[in-house]
This record gives structure tokens, C-alpha cells and sequence, in this order.
């Protein structure tokens, strides 16, 4: 991982936890992130970042919704 990717990585891992903060575990945010950026640099170099952020969001609120409809 480059200090490009890792400085993208952890900046949308703090910007994502501090939006979902008691809602999600740090962790399981960093794990997203890290997740959705490797899938993305292997389906499309030149995916937008804002588009990812989204993604991640999306994924993690559906897993905030499934674990409340429990």
C-alpha cells in the first residue's frame, strides 16, 4: 500500500467514524474502508474518491439497519 492509499484509507476511516460514531465500531469502519478501497482499485483505477465514501456508507448502513431489525 502506498502512503497515498494509506493517507486516503485512514482519512475516510476518521471522517466515516466520526459520522457514525455509536452507531458502528471503529474498526468495523477501517475494515469497510479498507475492503471497498482494494475492490475498487481492482474494478476501476480511476473511481472517484466521493464515490467510494459513499459506498462505504451505503454498506455500512445497511449493516446498522440489518443488526437493528434483529
Amino acid at each position: 500500500m502506498t502512503s497515498d492509499s494509506r493517507q486516503l484509507t485512514a482519512g475516510m476511516t476518521a471522517t466515516l467514524s466520526a459520522e457514525l460514531a455509536g452507531r458502528v465500531a471503529p474498526d468495523l469502519v477501517a475494515e469497510t474502508v479498507r475492503a471497498v478501497l482494494d475492490e475498487s482499485r481492482r474494478d476501476a483505477q480511476d473511481r472517484a474518491v466521493e464515490s467510494t465514501m459513499l459506498e462505504v456508507r451505503q454498506r455500512l448502513e445497511r449493516f446498522i439497519r440489518a443488526r437493528k431489525s434483529r
